[in-house]
């Protein structure tokens, strides 16, 4: 798995996305709970509420040991079944602007952590 990883720069765009995602979801199971965290960046613990409070419905996640230099930021709006609002991609676009500046992050995944849900669109 490491091997697969670290091959990952010679793939570039979505590529190299798609397969840091395919990598790390077979390797840590779609339910394995995702370990690290960011002290800079929004950022909460676990939440199986109907409702996800405001500061998590964004996580992020840096990976550690072997996926190290590997950052999930994932939606969690199952309320909303996970659209969009002014708020989340105010966090999103934090969020980003903060590992833009990591020289120690290499990739970036956007999911959701919802089940059979990625993103309803645009909540107005």
């Amino acid at each position: 798995m490491a091997a697969a990883l670290g091959g990952l720069g010679l793939l570039h765009g979505r590529f190299r996305l798609a397969a840091a995602a395919a990598a790390t979801s077979s390797a840590l199971g779609a339910r394995a709970p995702l370990r690290g965290g960011a002290a800079a960046l929004p950022s909460a613990g676990r939440s199986f509420g109907s409702e996800a409070k405001e500061e998590e419905e964004l996580r992020v996640r840096y990976l550690d040991e072997e996926y190290k230099g590997i950052v999930v930021l994932g939606l969690n709006r199952s309320h909303a079944k996970n659209a969009l609002n002014k708020n989340v991609l105010k966090m999103m676009s934090k969020a980003v602007d903060a590992l833009k500046s990591d020289k120690k992050v290499r990739t970036v995944i956007f999911r959701s952590e919802v089940p059979g849900i990625f993103c309803a669109g645009m909540q107005t």
